[in-house]
């Protein structure tokens, strides 16, 4: 029988003493919560929960902060999903509410809508340049950045310089000061080409580089000169030398996407050996330190189980992570519990960020979102607390059967920490 939410309350883990420490947000509370964000500077943690919120979370202090919707639990509560995307180093994030950009500080507790329309904000500066998307009805995107209250949109290529059927254009992240950008075309195959955004010598407007050209074929008969069918930038550094690939080799029908590093100053990719690829087993890339250090998963397209994956910086083969950081023997039961997803990592490869299934007791698992000191000494935080009697601490299907987070929409039964149970839709 597989494990499932939720438990009240955990034992509190001590490893030997080792070169790295991986940390949890407390769960006791909220199990549910998925980090996909993290400061430069490693303080601030971001992302959302299952329940539509966005959150921000102080690595320093332990405080959480929450920003919810007014439409949570209305009858517009479809549109009330919020997610924070990018935070700076004190603790201002972007991303979205209500299928809005927003901005979230996590002083005051309060989020700011950027714009009026359907819109996405996907990266922040430290001076407070904004980049993102909006989009329309039929999701045609178009990249736009936010400065002092303004929206300014850049520019997309034309689909006869690109050399496909184009509708439009994204913007994911950008270096430091957002003078270099990267972002992805939308492509006919939904392979999402990469682009490039340059910031041009008046140091205000940008001209965008369709990096993806000298790499993808997009004939559709795949005649053309180039080697791949896919050719995304995942994530790019905020030195801006480097993006983490996802690609595919046309033609090769015994591997599914694999991930890659590219040299934005030399125009030139690295292949990286995956070493359980397969035509059922796939590897992505989540992000990229200054280094080329890229963290991701590898995932089974049956099961769609997720392992964590790294290449270190100067390397070209991608490893699990748990061999990688064999002490930190968390990270393994998060692969056994068959989901591990690193989101993201800090510009010096220091702290490592991702979310997980997490073993609450021996008959329950949960979202754990972790945070890993590749320079600490003293292994494994858990935070423990007693639970409250109306605390969930199982999950089960009409059925009896145990259920995991993401269980879909049906009825279930609740069993509370004083004996209770209750039915609930989820």
């Amino acid at each position: 029988m597989r494990k499932a939410l939720l438990s009240a309350a955990f034992i509190a883990a001590c490893f030997t003493a080792s070169a790295q420490k991986l940390t949890y947000i407390p769960w006791t509370e909220n199990a549910l919560m998925q980090g996909t964000a993290i400061s430069d500077n490693g303080k601030y943690v971001g992302g959302s929960d299952t329940e539509g919120r966005a959150f921000i979370y102080n690595t320093e202090n332990g405080e959480i902060k929450y920003f919810v919707s007014d439409n949570l639990g209305s009858d517009d509560s479809g549109l009330a999903d919020a997610d924070v995307r990018s935070i700076t180093d004190d603790g201002i994030g972007v991303g979205y509410i209500d299928e809005i950009a927003a901005k979230f500080d996590f002083s005051t507790g309060k989020y700011e809508k950027l714009l009026d329309e359907t819109s996405i904000a996907n990266y922040i500066t430290s001076t407070g340049k904004v980049f993102g998307l909006t989009y329309d009805n039929s999701y045609a995107q178009t990249p736009v950045m936010i400065a002092d209250g303004k929206k300014t949109v850049l520019p997309k290529s034309s689909e006869a310089w690109l050399g496909f059927e184009n509708a439009g254009m994204g913007i994911r992240g950008g270096n430091a000061d957002g003078s270099v950008l990267v972002g992805y075309g939308q492509d006919n195959f939904s392979t999402y080409p990469m682009m490039i955004w340059a910031l041009n010598d008046d140091n205000t407007t940008y001209s965008v580089i369709p990096a993806c050209k000298k790499y993808l074929d997009a004939t559709m008969d795949f005649s053309g000169p180039q080697d791949f069918d896919t050719f995304e930038g995942a994530s790019i550094s905020r030195n801006g030398k480097y993006v983490a690939l996802n690609i595919h080799g046309k033609n090769d029908y015994d591997h599914g996407i694999v991930i890659g590093r590219y040299n934005v100053e030399t125009d030139t990719y690295e292949a990286i050996t995956c070493p359980e690829a397969s035509a059922d087993v796939f590897y992505y890339a989540d992000a990229v330190a200054n280094d080329g250090t890229i963290i991701g998963y590898a995932e089974d397209q049956s099961s769609y189980a997720r392992y964590a994956i790294i290449v270190k910086a100067g390397e070209t083969e991608a490893k699990r992570m748990s061999e990688v950081f064999p002490t930190l023997t968390d990270i393994a039961k998060m692969d056994t519990n068959e989901s591990n997803t690193p989101s993201s990592i800090t510009p010096d490869g220091r702290y490592i960020q991702g979310f997980g299934y997490v073993d609450m007791d021996d008959s329950n698992l949960c979202w754990g979102t972790y945070y890993i000191d590749t320079q600490a000494t003293d292994g494994v935080d858990n935070a423990a607390s007693e639970a409250k009697s109306s605390k969930v601490v199982a999950s089960y299907s009409i059925d009896g059967k145990k259920n995991r987070p993401a269980a879909a929409n049906r009825l279930h039964i609740n069993k509370l920490a004083n004996g209770k149970a209750v039915k609930v839709v989820k």
